[in-house]
């Protein structure tokens, strides 16, 4: 029996499916209308952008992360046929839009921010940033070293030699995919040279070539990394570090980093969160990898109040302390005498000072104290106990005083859902555990719009709650 349906019905108001055509109709796409050439009389007239971003949100939203996939739901859902005008789009065209306009589609999370903040859902108050590790779609196979690429290329051209002297035809195949791996050898190798050379940068000849034989780069994804994930697997992996404003946990930033570095990225997110949400927020919140003294240094440069850990202050709270009793925590430093007190009462005093990965680290003790101890045993395997400070430990320590506040104590909580809720958003509801594309500026297309989406809904409900 044959029914006529009505689109209208498809999306009620309150659905997602009409906030995404909502929303998207409020940004502001002219950066990528104007790459379109209108006046051209071949072909047929090309789908609206903003057509194209609402299907792609919506096929997020339904875990349809595959272009085939979202070329069937236009021609068979009902939802895809509203949202694009009854009309229907090939794979190839909606591949091509979001190769071609990867730069753009990220910077659309700002405007989204923005009107975030009109429907009161960023209070910069706090801020919560972490990252998380989603798998790169490239095998964890393809690292390699520069040694292992030259080793690989001497391999192939040898075959290649052998096929080219033997004039094996029913080879042509395999002669087409040797010549196809020895290009990706050889650009695989142009990008490791220039990594190489700027990790190198004022190190010794020694230092360079041990950066060399570690260095390592995927032929097939020149920006992923190899990193371990949650589950204790090693995969080719980017790291994300999203930023989100805890009131109602929206995501005000993303960066794609290459490698998982946490305190390298702190920074860039507090920056970039600022950039994107027009605002700067009252508390930083950030676990402990992102407490470098560096990062600390300049929050407090910065005026920007902050609440990280570091990583010795996590284990005390927990009460996994590595020497127990004499554990370095249980050393008292006095400020005035410029000394440390150990549990036994004694003083350590400074004895040398030295350079550790560009920071002077002074360094305390007391050998013939030690010597006569009847609980060194306990305190140190050497002949006697040195104890290591900062330059600049005071301002760990402040920060260690300003996180034993009650009132900071609450405010750090708030840090757990407000960053951990758009990753489960992401991994879990919408079950995007692995990049589609490859290379950097792709992935950092893929994640902007899955936070555009996580933000839209949020957007949604708070309308449709508000009618």
């Amino acid at each position: 029996m044959l029914a006529t349906v009505n689109l209208e019905s498809v999306a009620p108001v309150g659905s997602v499916l009409r906030a995404i055509d909502e929303l998207v109709n409020q940004l502001d796409t002219s950066e990528i209308e104007m790459c379109y050439d209108l006046d051209t009389p071949q072909g047929a007239k090309p789908l609206y952008p903003k057509t194209m971003i609402k299907v792609a949100l919506y096929a997020l939203h339904n875990c349809r992360f595959s272009l085939r996939k979202m070329e069937a739901d236009t021609q068979h859902h009902l939802g895809y046929r509203w949202l694009t005008g009854n009309e229907t789009i090939d794979h190839s065209t909606m591949g091509k839009f979001l190769s071609r306009f990867k730069a753009e589609l990220p910077e659309l999370l700002c405007q989204v921010a923005m009107i975030g903040i009109e429907h009161e859902l960023i209070d910069f108050e706090v801020l919560s940033i972490d990252t998380v590790k989603i798998r790169a779609n490239a095998s964890y196979k393809q690292f390699r070293t520069t040694e292992a690429i030259e080793k690989e290329k001497t391999k192939l051209k040898n075959r290649l030699a052998d096929l080219i002297e033997n004039s094996y035809r029913e080879d042509e195949e395999e002669h087409k995919a040797l010549q196809s791996r020895l290009e990706k050898l050889e650009r695989a190798k142009e990008v490791l040279q220039k990594r190489i050379e700027e990790k190198s940068v004022g190190k010794t000849e020694r230092e360079r070539e041990d950066v060399e034989k570690k260095e390592r780069i995927n032929v097939t994804d020149h920006g992923c990394s190899l990193m371990q994930q949650a589950n204790g697997e090693k995969n080719s992996a980017f790291a994300i570090t999203v930023s989100s404003d805890s009131a109602n946990d929206f995501i005000v930033h993303v960066k794609v980093q290459e490698n998982p570095n946490d305190a390298e990225a702190l920074m860039p997110a507090v920056e970039g969160s600022r950039e994107t949400a027009g605002g700067r927020h009252d508390v930083v919140n950030a676990d402990a990898g992102f407490a470098s003294i560096e990062n600390l240094e300049r929050l407090e440069e910065d005026n920007q109040f902050a609440l990280i850990p570091d990583r010795r202050h996590e284990a005390e709270v927990r009460g996994e302390l590595s020497k127990g009793e004499y554990d370095r925590s249980k050393f008292t430093f006095e400020e005035q005498r410029d000394c440390y007190i150990c549990p036994q009462g004694v003083e350590l005093g400074r004895v040398a000072a030295v350079v550790v990965n560009g920071r002077i680290q002074h360094r305390y003790g007391n050998r013939s104290a030690c010597k006569n101890c009847d609980h060194r045993s306990l305190c140190t395997k050497g002949s006697h106990r040195i104890v290591s400070r900062d330059s600049n430990e005071a301002i760990k320590e402040r920060m260690r005083e300003r996180l034993s506040r009650e009132e900071n104590k609450e405010l750090y909580k708030l840090r757990a859902h407000s960053i951990e809720s758009p990753f489960g958003q992401i991994k879990h509801n919408l079950k995007y555990r692995i990049f589609m594309r490859r290379g950097r500026e792709k992935v950092k297309m893929e994640i902007s719009l899955l936070c555009m989406l996580h933000n839209i809904m949020k957007i949604g409900r708070k309308a449709a709650c508000a009618a």
